[in-house]
């Protein structure tokens, strides 16, 4: 079950929105539960992070979709952000909350269900995998869709979580490198090993990862930048 929200003052677009979604649901065999949002404060308004995909206007009154995005972006590292609008310039500046795609309107099923198609794709991906972690004497299963970076300091490894939340055990980066191997992961530094699916800016010589900034080292740089690209192009 795939949760979507839909976010959207107009109702004709709404309900356009809705009807594409409800669509694509029978056609594919991908069950959804959809909830209707008319505005930004509707969302906002005890968030909690139980969304998969939240389709958002940018264009609305009161608390528009990109300040809408921004608060939820700080409650919520993992959900995907998609923005509708009419401008494409907008759309742009939705890289700066993480957004991961635009959809222009009016909206079209065929354009609607391809974007939909590489979103869908990588939430049953992100829902579907899990690791095992051993730390010390005890073993501990990890959604990888969980895990936001892993860092050692002086041959201690800390998995840092969504929540907040921190694993901690002795042990070296290369371990935890091949444990999760081929799940979207790239060091940006000797120290840091990234899930590449929360990188959402690169600035400053920094990887913005959640909430936090990594530096990336001179040696790491074109090989880290190369795999958030790739990772990118291939959702």
């Amino acid at each position: 079950m795939i949760r979507i929200a839909v976010v959207e003052d107009n109702q004709m677009h709404r309900e356009t929105a809705v009807q594409l979604l409800r669509k694509y649901e029978a056609e594919h065999h991908v069950p959804m539960e959809i909830r209707e949002f008319a505005d930004g404060r509707e969302i906002i308004e005890g968030y909690r992070p139980c969304w998969d995909l939240i389709l958002l206007d940018i264009e609305m009154p009161g608390l528009n979709g990109m300040e809408a995005a921004r608060l939820i972006r700080s409650k919520d590292e993992g959900v995907i952000l998609v923005f509708i609008t009419n401008i494409a310039q907008y759309a742009i500046k939705g890289y700066e909350v993480g957004a991961l795609d635009f959809i222009l309107k009016p909206l079209r099923y065929s354009a609607f269900e391809m974007k939909l198609g590489h979103i869908v794709s990588q939430i049953e991906r992100k829902k579907g995998k899990s690791v095992v972690i051993t730390a010390g004497d005890r073993l501990r299963k990890v959604a990888v869709a969980d895990i936001l970076y892993v860092e050692v300091i002086n041959h201690q490894v800390i998995y840092h979580l969504q929540g907040g939340e921190t694993i901690e055990f002795r042990g070296s980066l290369k371990a935890e490198e091949d444990l999760l191997a081929g799940q979207d992961f790239a060091r940006c530094n000797s120290g840091y090993l990234v899930n590449l699916q929360y990188v959402t800016g690169i600035r400053d010589g920094m990887a913005v990862v959640g909430r936090d900034s990594l530096p990336i080292s001179r040696a790491r740089k074109k090989e880290f930048i190369k795999a958030v690209a790739d990772y990118i192009s291939g959702i």
